[in-house]
């Protein structure tokens, strides 16, 4: 009789495990999905937003836009990695948010300046062409077949590299110390399963 209640609890301490580990796998899914949704919205109102109306607004407006709203996205995502239980994927879900909002904002100012004036591009850009444009100046990349020729578009990508270069350096260095500052809270309470507050 002992040995048939010691395989119960053996197979229910089994049961356990498994259901931990389909709960780690889910939230990672999860996140995952959330990712997908949030940046395809903002992809498709890239797309389709009617980005022509901002043309009365200077490109130094639209940069001081584009930076609030980014700011406020980061301290968003600060917020919500100090309060997840599962810090690092809630980190690595701010990180990958904050380079969406830094990039399309960015590909729909240059669009705006190639339709407003194609001789500041070696060549008229859609949004396609200036998404993949702000693509290629981030990754540093620079194929070459796009490039800025007038002073505003020089500038515009100066700042631009610039902002790559600070602002995701700064951006992963708040969100990766956030969710190591969280994950020393959670762990003392005890991560049984070893996830180390994924």
């Amino acid at each position: 009789m002992a040995s048939l209640r010691s395989g119960t609890s053996s197979a229910s301490l089994v049961a356990d495990r498994g259901g931990g580990r389909r709960e780690r796998l889910r939230a990672p899914v999860l996140v995952g999905l959330r990712l997908c949704v949030v940046v395809g919205i903002l992809v498709a109102a890239y797309a389709l937003a009617p980005w022509d109306r901002w043309q009365s607004l200077s490109v130094a407006w639209q940069l001081a836009i584009w930076f609030l709203v980014l700011a406020a996205a980061v301290a968003w995502q600060i917020r919500a990695v100090l309060r997840s239980t599962r810090p690092w994927l809630q980190a690595v879900e701010g990180a990958a948010l904050s380079v969406t909002l830094l990039l399309l904002p960015l590909a729909a100012t240059y669009a705006g300046m190639s339709q407003a004036s194609p001789a500041n591009f070696t060549q008229p850009m859609g949004r396609i062409d200036a998404l993949y444009f702000t693509v290629t100046v981030f990754a540093t990349v620079g194929f070459g077949d796009i490039a800025p020729v007038g002073a505003a578009a020089r500038v515009l990508v100066t700042v631009q590299m610039l902002a790559d270069l600070v602002l995701i350096g700064v951006i992963v260095k708040v969100l990766v110390g956030t969710a190591q500052r969280r994950r020393r809270t959670l762990v003392p309470r005890g991560d049984a399963d070893g996830d180390g507050g994924l």
